[in-house]
Formats: C-alpha cells, structure tokens, sequence
C-alpha cells in the first residue's frame, strides 16, 4: 500500500509539474483559432493566456510576410525587417535590395533576417 501511495504521489506532482511549466502562446492560440477549434477550448486557451488576441493579431502572427508586403517602399520595407535587429547590413547591400523587385526583396529579407 505504501509504495501505491508513493507512486500515486510522484505521478501527481510530475503531472502538477508538467502543467505549471507549458508556455501558452499567442501563436499557439491564433493556430487553434485557425484551426476551427471548439469555441470552448479557445476560451480556455485565452483564459490561461491572459488576453484574447484579435483577428488582425492572428493574421500578423501567423502570415508576417504577408503583414510586411503592405510596406510599398523598399526603404519602409527594409526598416522594418531590420527593427529591433543587432544586425547592420552594409549600405552596399541595402543598395542591391533596394534594385530588386519587391517580390525578391521580401525573399531576400527573410532570408537575411529570418
């Protein structure tokens, strides 16, 4: 009886341990939502998140370089790949994305920046 009662006790704070340190995501949230998932478990879900993102967050969140083509100049577009980034890139480079059309831009900053 002792060692049922131990194991049950270990199984119970390895299950509390594992739900105390799962990460809840905006995007995990917004993939749920894209996912048609039942109203009551996106509840849930923005319920431990804290906060219920918008529909323009979810778009943002899961197409980001659909949400980067709405910059229409090469400079705009640059800037805010770069934003926040410790990565300087010579003018040089800035010089070859700007000549390119938008369409390789956009690949060539996201291969650059991620």
């Amino acid at each position: 009886m002792k060692i049922f009662t131990a194991v049950a006790l270990t199984l119970a704070f390895v299950a509390a341990q594992a739900q105390a340190s799962y990460l809840y995501s905006n995007t995990e949230y917004c993939e749920l939502a894209n996912d048609k998932a039942q109203s009551a478990l996106l509840s849930a879900y923005s319920k431990k998140l804290g906060v219920k993102p918008s529909n323009t967050e979810c778009s943002q969140l899961l197409r980001p370089a659909a949400a980067l083509v709405q910059v229409k100049d090469a400079e705009g577009q640059i800037r805010s790949f770069s934003r926040g980034s410790a990565r300087k890139l010579p003018a040089s480079l800035i010089q070859q994305l700007k000549a390119m059309s938008d369409k390789e831009r956009l690949m060539a900053l996201t291969q650059i920046y991620g």
